[in-house]
Order: structure tokens, then sequence, then C-alpha cells
């Protein structure tokens, strides 16, 4: 049997350079012959961050600082459990792997992550929105305590669970920044409309995909945004999820 990880943090703000963890859900997989994904654990850890928490965090988790005061995360059994893991699934997985290569304990692990979010067509399955609790609804159920990790873990694994082998091979294709240079300005509608965003610092329009969707990103840009004219568009390699 192999072994993955669900994984989910909240933390005190959205820069893992100077915000920290106070939240930690987790939740343990093996997949037998038969590929699909079953539970085996789960592990919940609060962790004190030193600092009051915002207003805003406090909102948004429900967490409040005498919840958090005092307590702390077992990160040697985090550790335990990721070692033996062959694949750790976040929902936005650039995220939650910033903030983890920011611990001591995540020295000298070698993970490879999948995101539940950008890892799985969504759009092509008839879903408007990547985000997490609409997805929920999208499949018939509600998250009942939204921005809590271990019932985001439970939810991210729900929504992945049916598109398990997808998003795992996915997870191992380039991602690509698409960039419309000098897109003409009446097609700015259609670019939108398309998830293209605009890069007010380099004026252009802009939209990430992974290798496999590159010949219909081409083909769109092409015939829709430089009909007539030059096919302007460039092509840049992220760093992958």
């Amino acid at each position: 049997m192999d072994y993955g990880v669900v994984l989910d943090l909240e933390t005190t703000g959205i820069n893992c350079e100077t915000d920290r963890i106070i939240e930690i859900g987790l939740i343990e997989f093996g997949v037998g012959e038969s590929g699909k994904p079953a539970i085996i654990t789960m592990y919940s850890g609060l962790e004190d961050p030193e600092l009051p928490l915002s207003p805003e965090v406090q909102k948004l988790t429900g967490l409040t600082d005498d919840m958090v005061r005092g307590q702390k995360i077992d990160w040697p059994l985090v550790r335990k459990i990721l070692e033996r893991a062959s694949i750790v699934v976040a929902h936005n997985a650039d995220f939650d792997r910033s903030f983890m290569q920011k611990r001591s304990e995540y020295a000298g692990l070698d993970l490879h992550w999948a995101c539940s979010f950008k890892h799985i067509d969504w759009e092509n399955k008839g879903y408007r929105t990547r985000a997490l609790n609409y997805l929920a609804a999208d499949h018939g159920f509600v998250n009942p305590f939204a921005h809590r990790a271990l019932f985001d873990c439970a939810t991210t694994f729900r929504i992945m669970e049916p598109y398990f082998a997808e998003m795992v091979q996915r997870s191992y294709y380039r991602e690509v920044r698409v960039f419309a240079t000098r897109a003409p300005f009446e097609t700015k509608d259609k670019l939108r409309t398309n998830r293209y965003r605009w890069d007010n610092e380099r004026r252009v329009w802009f939209k990430d995909v992974l290798e496999d969707q590159l010949p219909v990103e081409r083909e769109f840009l092409k015939t829709d945004v430089y009909t007539g004219m030059q096919d302007m568009h460039q092509e840049e390699s992220l760093t992958s999820c």
C-alpha cells in the first residue's frame, strides 16, 4: 500500500516570512490496488503564535486568543506522518507548502505536492469556481466549519477522491504563465472571460495553465485575440505546485 496526506493550515496571515501557523490538519490515506484513496488516520493541532490574533483571522477561523494560548502542535507526529507520504495534497498547495518549508521540522523532507485547486481540471468538468466550499456545495455537501484545518482537510479529501488519479498525474505537469502580449484593447472582455488577469506592473494580460492545456490556450489566442495579425503571446515556465 502507498500512503498520502491531505494537509491544511490556518495562519495569522498570508505572508510565510512574517506570519505564523496557528492550526494544522492532516488526513493520512492509503492507496491500494484499487487506486482509490481510503482514510487511515487524522490529526489536528493548535499552535500558540505568541501574538494576538487579528479580528479578521478570528472572524475567518472562529479561533480566539484563549483557544490557542499555550497550545503546541505535535510536530514530531506531523513529521512521522509526512515521512511515509508519497504525496501531500492541499487545496492551493503553494500557500500551505510555503509555510511548511519554513518549519525546522520540515528540513530534509523531499515531498511531492499535489494541488486539488489546480491539478484537477474543474472547468472542463463544468465547475465555474475552484473555491473549496463552493466545490463542496456542487458535490452535494456542506463544510460545517470552513477555515478550520481538519474540516478543510476532510472537504478536500471528499472533493478530490473521485479525481485522484487525474490529480496525481497532472501534479507532475509543468506550469506555464501565458502572456497575451500586445493584445488588442478590444479583446479585453474575451481575455477576462477566459480567466486572464491583468498585470498592472507589466501592463499585460496573463493566465497560468498546466502544460496539457497549452494547445487549447494557444488556439484561443490565435483565433480570438490575435485575429488577422501576428500571434505575439509569450510563455514562461513557473515552479510546479
